[in-house]
């Protein structure tokens, strides 16, 4: 399989981010095309991102979904055979294509999205079964992040576009119309969300519902 990435980065420098930008970026090296895409910093962190071979413009619009619209539309235009969108605070476990490969290889047609991290347990990411792809398990859930999406290029009409309004987010509500229209949405276990405390959104989830994953590891380990 050929597998592509995109890499989603805003403000890095005025959010003290630079660093897990960097490491995002490495911690990918196994996929066999890789995209930073800025999503119309005014910072100084498109030059960064110019500095390390990426690409922006100075949109209008800066929500979380436009950058991961536009992502996806770079991602579309590639030959790829899978597609992953990743945020610029994830770090992805050396492996990991191994473990997309083979889930992909076997997972249902109705599998439209998966997620790579886990999630702790909110009111908008119920957990509805676990499940096996090759060997590789995860979870079932009514919404996954957008931070770490995996899916297959041949599935992009039927996942984007997502809502980008200027006010919210727009993948839990992406989320709810693959549901819709009888998609599930899974997660895996092989990248971890390195940038708690240090929201490029402001995004205060944790700080409010928690981040409690124990028991959400437990449930795709045992």
């Amino acid at each position: 399989m050929k597998i592509c990435a995109a890499v989603l980065t805003y403000r890095a420098v005025s959010t003290g981010r630079t660093d897990l930008l960097r490491q995002t970026v490495e911690s990918l090296s196994e996929a066999d095309g890789l995209w930073i895409v800025d999503n119309g910093s005014d910072d100084g962190s498109a030059d960064v991102v110019r500095s390390m071979g990426g690409w922006s413009h100075p949109w209008p619009i800066h929500t979380s979904g436009h950058g991961t619209n536009l992502c996806a539309r770079i991602l579309a235009a590639t030959d790829a055979d899978l597609c992953v969108l990743s945020d610029d605070d994830m770090l992805w476990r050396p492996g990991w294509r191994a473990s997309l490969e083979t889930w992909w290889g076997a997972a249902p047609d109705d599998v439209w999205l998966t997620g790579c991290h886990l999630e702790p347990a909110y009111p908008w990411n119920e957990i509805r079964t676990t499940i096996r792809c090759g060997g590789v398990s995860g979870l079932v859930r009514s919404s996954t992040g957008a931070a770490s999406w995996s899916y297959r290029r041949v599935d992009h009409e039927r996942i984007f576009p997502i809502p980008q309004q200027v006010q919210g987010w727009g993948d839990v509500p992406g989320c709810d119309a693959i549901d819709e229209r009888g998609g599930r949405i899974c997660q895996l276990d092989i990248a971890e969300h390195a940038g708690h405390g240090r929201s490029t959104w402001g995004n205060q989830t944790e700080a409010k519902y928690g981040h409690d994953l124990d028991s959400v590891r437990r449930l795709v380990t045992r």
